[in-house]
């Protein structure tokens, strides 16, 4: 599983999973840090493959610091976290490798192609067997299994089709037919048949989260856009025992076979997403910084009022990403994870002028100032989420939530006295 010593790691963009990917550069570890080269091609179109960090100059560009195991940061958006990661680590384990032997680019290799975005890895060191059939209620009992530490019988399905997923949540990749029907979404998304799929995330519960946890989901996800957040299309898959699975579409793959570069906001300021380490200042400016759009710096101040009023305080900085389209461009990526969450210690991960708690009305409206955004503008959002979040008792009952409603709304009632 790793890399023969000496042999550098090709980085590609795969724009086009029918075209070969064009070449972004080398990778190599040295004294526990990556090294880059860019590849004269990727210099010469001129396209800012970092958006913020590592120019695209001849040379090397070392990783600037050890924080993500001696990646660069946008790299290391490529790499799973919590469930993905536990399910890679148990897939080597079962192999006979060890994980822990392994140094941030051979894990690349890992990841190969299968990764999130558009950024692929050459040579590919691991692989999986492709199953056309995916029963959904099988795998989500499965993966309770392997958070509960036990194996299972489908443990390489699971990483075949969540390995290369972010966040904590159990979750699988699929393809989805005209007909409803669900397949391995990390390949071409065109069936053997010649008709073609959209490529989903289907969530599981985990250990920690109610019972209902995929009906609240979609409950906020509707809520988020009738308060004209930008959210890619979600739905809920009916189970055979119990609340129907929350998926949503992929916006890092916009239409078969096609594929969207990805950066999370921690991977662009290479910040951690495991402590409170970025504001929604920092946020806001960085995404100006990023897309030059006022109209994207609204949407991210928008999504903080979301977020701020309905309590979803599990706002760290990898629950944020941006999108470049082939000419390089870059924008705000739809909205995603929104939900219920006491957040850590009862606190935003990012917070509003100092603030992660009792976040108020004046707070959101000196960071929008501070930003260029009108107080009418400020307050239109802020009445906009409010009319929205105010349906929660009817998105609730449309789509099956339970065990939560009543901790819900509580915790928006409370949210809503505090903001004044």
């Amino acid at each position: 599983m790793k890399l023969a010593p000496g042999t550098p790691l090709a980085v590609g963009l795969l724009s086009d999973e029918k075209s070969a990917p064009r070449s972004v550069g080398r990778l190599a570890m040295a004294n526990g840090l990556a090294q880059l080269e860019w590849s004269a091609e990727v210099i010469a179109e001129g396209v800012t493959i970092s958006p913020l960090r590592y120019p695209m100059e001849p040379g090397l560009h070392p990783a600037r610091s050890r924080a993500f195991d001696g990646l660069h940061g946008f790299l290391s958006d490529c790499l799973p976290d919590a469930w993905g990661m536990l399910l890679l680590k148990r897939r080597l384990q079962q192999m006979g490798h060890r994980f822990e032997d392994l140094d941030a680019v051979d894990r690349l290799a890992l990841v190969g192609t299968k990764g999130r975005g558009a950024l692929v890895f050459q040579p590919q060191t691991f692989a999986g067997d492709v199953s056309d059939s995916i029963d959904l209620d099988l795998l989500a009992d499965e993966a309770r299994h392997v958070l509960l530490g036990e194996e299972t019988e489908l443990e390489a399905l699971l990483a075949r089709l969540g390995g290369g997923s972010g966040g904590a949540r159990p979750k699988v990749h699929v393809a989805i037919g005209v007909d409803g029907s669900l397949r391995a979404g990390d390949e071409l998304a065109v069936a053997r048949d010649g008709n073609a799929s959209e490529e989903w995330i289907v969530k599981f519960a985990a250990t920690n989260d109610p019972a209902d946890i995929g009906p609240l989901e979609e409950a906020y996800a509707r809520m988020a856009r009738a308060a004209h957040i930008d959210m890619a299309e979600t739905k809920l898959i009916p189970s055979a025992s119990g609340p129907g699975h929350f998926a949503t579409k992929r916006f890092d793959r916009p239409a078969p076979g096609k594929r969207l570069h990805m950066v999370s906001l921690g991977g662009a300021l290479e910040a951690s997403p495991h402590m409170p380490s970025v504001d929604y200042d920092g946020f806001l400016k960085a995404t100006l910084a990023i897309t030059h759009s006022m109209a994207d710096v609204e949407q991210a101040f928008r999504r903080m009022v979301f977020n701020v009023l309905s309590r979803n305080r599990d706002d760290h900085v990898r629950q944020h990403a941006y999108l470049m389209d082939d000419r390089g461009n870059w924008r705000l990526a739809p909205a995603f994870d929104l939900t219920f969450s006491n957040g850590p210690g009862g606190e935003h991960y990012m917070a509003v002028q100092g603030e992660g708690r009792t976040i108020t009305r004046e707070h959101v409206q000196k960071l929008g100032k501070g930003h260029g955004i009108s107080e009418k503008r400020v307050t239109a959002i802020i009445d906009d989420v409010r009319s929205a979040l105010a349906d929660w008792p009817m998105n609730a009952r449309e789509n099956g939530v339970g065990v939560s409603l009543t901790t819900v709304s509580e915790g928006l009632d409370s949210v809503t006295r505090q903001f004044g």
